[in-house]
């Protein structure tokens, strides 16, 4: 019997995206068949990405909604023809295949599916290597499931009559941060299934400083407490990560347990000696936690994945403060 292909229309939102965007469309382009789409939607770029992407053969359109990643993806979803819509990030590049590999994801019936991040990390720094590792690390270590309660636009695909009746993503959401939970939490809700795909590894190319990670994540914790105080509750389990809870557990303790490290030296230094034991205690919750995930980490990369281990700790530090303060902007009447 011959194997029917669904249409899919590829999505590609950018903002001054010149430098990274022929390296995504040039695996995307090859693999397209007859009746799919590249649909490149240029959110207010300032450089050349429009040019180059309709160069590179891609149907350019301007976006029409918010700005931000939101209201870009919506702009090509409704400009769509394909009956699926598959996202994909300005510096995200498909590995070869992913055509194939998607439609036999598509063809087990689910609503949506979700590719993973490649182990391999751009550049040379260890700041891009852990922010690239650590995801890859929870998509292949973490998560148990064949199926997702969260997504990431990087490579995101879904039924464009699912998306519409969804109303896409929540465009009032800033930047590139909150918006697929939020589209997650309203899909599952709504009784359908996002289908991990770990099959499709996706390639970053955008490299971080490590100031540009911190205020990423930094941002990042801000936008998931926002979005779980102003969330509707009928959209089921809040989705502020593909991992569950559970499977993030470790996450969750390293952020308690590492505050208790310089407390305890604190308290030690102020002259009390139990304070020793309650920076033993910080070191050996942090480590039970991502022990396992440093070992990965220098086994992948040697030296430049020791030093990204080393990141875990200002990474951790950061979640309370961060929560504190979207506690706060919530408090005082934020809601984005």
């Amino acid at each position: 019997m011959e194997k029917i292909e669904t249409s899919i229309t590829v999505i590609v939102p950018v903002h001054n995206s010149e430098k990274t965007i022929e390296a995504v469309l040039g695996p995307l382009r090859k693999e397209l068949l007859n009746g799919d789409q590249l649909i490149v939607v240029d959110d207010r770029s300032d450089d050349r990405s429009g040019e180059t992407a309709s160069r590179c053969g891609a149907s350019v359109i301007s976006s029409s909604g918010s700005p931000g990643a939101a209201g870009a993806r919506n702009t090509g979803a409704y400009a769509a023809a394909g009956e699926w819509v598959l996202f994909v990030d300005s510096d995200a590049v498909a590995p070869p295949g992913w055509r194939d590999k998607l439609q036999d994801r598509i063809d087990q019936g689910s609503a949506a599916v979700q590719a993973t991040y490649s182990p391999v990390a751009a550049g040379k720094n260890a700041a891009t290597f852990y922010k690239n590792f650590y995801y890859y690390y929870t998509f292949t270590k973490r998560i148990r499931s064949d199926y997702i309660t969260g997504c990431g636009t990087f490579f995101f695909a879904v039924k464009r009559s699912v998306f519409l009746e969804l109303k896409g993503f929540d465009d009032r959401i800033p930047g590139a941060t909150v918006e697929d939970a939020d589209f997650a939490a309203r899909l599952v809700g709504g009784g359908d299934s996002i289908l991990m795909a770990p099959e499709i590894e996706v390639y970053h190319l955008r490299e971080y400083s490590f100031s540009d990670l911190m205020r990423y994540d930094w941002n990042m914790m801000k936008s998931k407490v926002l979005y779980l105080l102003r969330r509707s509750r009928d959209h089921a389990v809040p989705s502020v990560s593909m991992a569950t809870p559970l499977e993030m557990l470790p996450v969750l303790c390293g952020a308690v347990g590492v505050w208790s490290i310089p407390a305890g030296l604190a308290v030690y230094a102020a002259g009390c000696s139990w304070g020793i034991w309650l920076t033993a205690a910080g070191l050996s919750i942090t480590a039970a936690g991502h022990a396992g995930f440093w070992f990965a980490s220098v086994r992948e990369a040697g030296k430049r994945g020791l030093i990204a281990s080393f990141m875990t700790l200002p990474d951790l530090l950061l979640i309370v403060p961060a929560v504190l303060s979207g506690v706060i902007m919530h408090l005082t009447g934020r809601k984005y």
